[in-house]
């Protein structure tokens, strides 16, 4: 590694923000085609990326200098982009799950299972279409997985406050769409 690049991992590793910025504009391009080779979403891939640099800026402390920033930002990507995958398998699997519950019970369909069936599709529906794909994902596991703040923190390795306004937000984003303020 040259001293000039040694410098700038020096100085990322010590919080100087313009030393990220460089590692930012050098190192962004590749971990944002990572994720868009595997899932052909920009806005996905946006936020991944995003995901990745907060990561690598929050544990900077634990980079080795001598090995550089590029190992560590990629070890990062690798570990974000498989949680997405679990998620994605996760809510995949509970949409399936809740499909089949409905289609193939052997019991009485009460009116209000309907109620719930309808107004559960239409807020999957809803929250595809308006939402982000982080915003998305955290407020269907408050809402329907009925996880916690702090579960929901935890999970997907961002903050509680994070976790407070992704849910804030698509509450009020939903329910100026549902013009009554009702929504949920």
């Amino acid at each position: 590694m040259e001293s000039s690049e040694l410098n700038i991992v020096k100085r990322f590793i010590e919080g100087d923000e313009k030393a990220f910025d460089q590692v930012f504009s050098i190192l962004s391009r590749n971990i944002w085609l990572y994720f868009y080779q595997n899932t052909r979403s920009r806005e996905i891939t946006e936020e991944l990326v995003q995901d990745a640099f907060l990561r690598l800026w929050k544990y900077r402390s634990n980079i080795d200098p001598e090995q550089g920033i590029k190992k560590y930002l990629n070890t990062i990507a690798r570990s974000i982009f498989y949680n997405w995958i679990q998620e994605m398998a996760k809510e995949r699997k509970m949409q399936l799950e809740y499909t089949d519950h409905y289609k193939h019970g052997n019991y009485d369909v009460k009116c209000e299972d309907v109620y719930i069936r309808m107004d559960f599709n239409s807020l999957i529906e809803k929250t595809q279409s308006i939402l982000s794909e982080k915003r998305r994902r955290v407020f269907l596991m408050s809402k329907v997985s009925g996880l916690s703040y702090d579960e929901i923190a935890i999970e997907l390795s961002i903050g509680k406050e994070t976790v407070k306004d992704h849910i804030s937000k698509a509450t009020r984003k939903l329910a100026v769409l549902n013009h009554s303020g009702d929504y949920l």
